[in-house]
């Protein structure tokens, strides 16, 4: 009791988070709310405490640690007009306007957002304007996704052609930002054809397709439509977060009928590898499975985007959730427009099944054991033999990187892991600039991840420039850039497409 106490005391002289820019007022100072901050932090530490208690099953303290940390966060008194220096005295300065103007902002997010405080002014961005803004062409459409092929912007481009794999929760253009920011534009301009999968939200009818269909009528078709239209037997392939199970499981289930197909793989913060609860108990039940999957459904009986992307605000509440609050209700201010913000408001809904077998294959690790089979074919990651170019984000509160690690390690070829500084989404959005870094270390890969920490070193440059170095050897002889679509795939409508306009 007295290490706890202690540890309690420590806790409440440190202060708040560095990182918490609710408390950086200096009013936070003062005699009053110095005294109103501590008792926060007191409350706090003993709701974080709640999860690590005896009382709590181990197999359930990864969900009790989020739900204490949702209840920290929200208890804080900066979301609140009276616990709100800044707030108090923009009231005052403004003579009530910024009041007027933040109750206009939390009447319009109730009407329009369900009561979620928008992240920056609606309407700032526009496809095809200034996002998703890469020229390109449609060269395949079906009723689940298109195929894009964009534009060359050199005489020449490299033999062998990179296929983009979105997460299927997320539309394509995370690949796609606003120009500058876009992977996509970096790509075609270092000399690469590049295409892209952009799926269509799906409708009621698909809401039993399952991973089985899913990887045969998207990543699958996808890479035929790509070879078909080059002409290359093989094509490099890009897959973020989910979309990376499908980029890696591809190769691997090719190999299996003596296909190689693909010539490398580039995974963004994936997770192939799930680690196991302590005492080697399941964290979730099938009948929690299905709980979940039913609260998260909309009325068309798929898993709705707009309740999966609540789900991962709440993980990371404090600048997804109260910091935009604060600005636009207590405030009376919206943020500056932001392309990452437009894209993660943007989601895609889920059929059914498909969000249920991917929940379980992460519970199950099945993939990283080898006890996944895809459409009658098993799945040997360690029969996937292309290098591999693996990205994952230092300060990613979806992904850890430790769990990228662990996924790369599982892969049967050369691989070179890079770690980027940043979260979930800012690591994938890393164009040349100044302060761009990133580590990199040893190949093959430690054992230990710590091991890799140890033996890595930094790298001031964006891990884009690093990763067109790596592909151009791996991607044959220069040819004539190609024109969009083939014979059997005509171009149609230009870039970004219909499907990506769903809702």
């Amino acid at each position: 009791m007295g290490r706890w106490y202690r540890d309690l005391l420590t806790a409440i002289e440190a202060g708040p988070d560095p990182g918490d820019g609710r408390f950086r007022d200096p009013a936070w100072n003062s005699p009053g709310y110095r005294f109103l901050l501590r008792g926060y932090l007191l409350w706090r530490r003993l709701v974080l405490a709640s999860a690590e208690t005896p009382f709590v099953p181990a197999r359930r303290r990864p969900q009790a640690r989020v739900l204490a940390e949702v209840v920290a966060e929200a208890s804080a008194p900066a979301n609140t007009l009276i616990g709100n220096p800044a707030a108090l005295r923009r009231v005052t300065a403004t003579r009530g306007a910024s009041l007027a103007r933040g109750t206009s902002n939390f009447l319009d997010d109730v009407v329009r957002r369900r009561g979620r405080p928008a992240k920056m002014v609606p309407g700032a961005y526009r496809l095809g304007a200034n996002l998703a803004a890469t020229p390109g062409r449609v060269v395949h459409r079906d009723d689940l996704m298109e195929v894009l092929q964009y534009e060359p912007q050199t005489s020449e481009v490299h033999q062998v052609p990179l296929l983009l794999i979105p997460a299927w929760v997320n539309k394509f253009y995370i690949f796609d930002l606003a120009p500058g920011r876009s992977l996509v534009e970096w790509a075609v301009r270092e000399g690469f054809t590049v295409f892209a999968v952009s799926q269509r939200n799906p409708l009621p009818h698909h809401k039993e397709m399952g991973l089985d269909e899913y990887f045969r009528r998207v990543p699958l078709r996808a890479l035929d439509v790509v070879r078909e239209i080059t002409g290359s037997p093989e094509a490099h392939l890009a897959g973020v977060c989910a979309g990376g199970i499908l980029a890696a499981s591809l190769p691997a289930w090719l190999s299996a009928a003596g296909d190689s197909g693909v010539a490398s793989l580039t995974l963004l913060m994936s997770a192939l590898d799930h680690p196991s609860p302590d005492d080697g108990e399941n964290q979730w039940s099938e009948l929690e499975i299905k709980l979940l999957t039913r609260v998260l459904s909309n009325r068309t009986g798929l898993v709705d985007a707009g309740r999966v992307s609540l789900l991962f605000d709440l993980l990371r509440s404090r600048d997804t959730l109260w910091q935009p609050s604060i600005s636009g209700w207590l405030l009376g201010e919206r943020p500056e427009p932001f392309d990452i913000w437009a894209w993660s408001e943007d989601g895609v809904d889920v059929p059914r099944v498909l969000f249920e077998q991917t929940l379980r294959l992460s519970i199950d690790n099945t993939l990283a054991r080898g006890r996944l089979r895809l459409v009658g074919r098993p799945v040997d990651l360690a029969t996937a033999t292309q290098d591999a170019f693996v990205v994952a984000g230092a300060r990613d509160h979806i992904v850890p990187w430790q769990t990228v690690y662990r996924g790369a390690r599982s892969l049967g070829g050369d691989v070179a892991f890079h770690l980027v500084p940043s979260g979930h989404v800012g690591s994938i959005i890393n164009p040349p600039r100044p302060k761009a870094a990133y580590r990199t270390g040893p190949s093959p890969l430690p054992d230990d991840p710590s091991a890799w920490w140890a033996c890595s070193v930094s790298r001031q440059e964006s891990w884009w420039q690093a990763w067109t170095r790596w592909l151009a050897p791996r991607s044959g002889p220069q040819v004539p850039a190609r024109a969009a679509g083939s014979a059997r795939h005509p171009a149609g409508d230009p870039a970004p497409g219909q499907h990506v306009r769903s809702r």
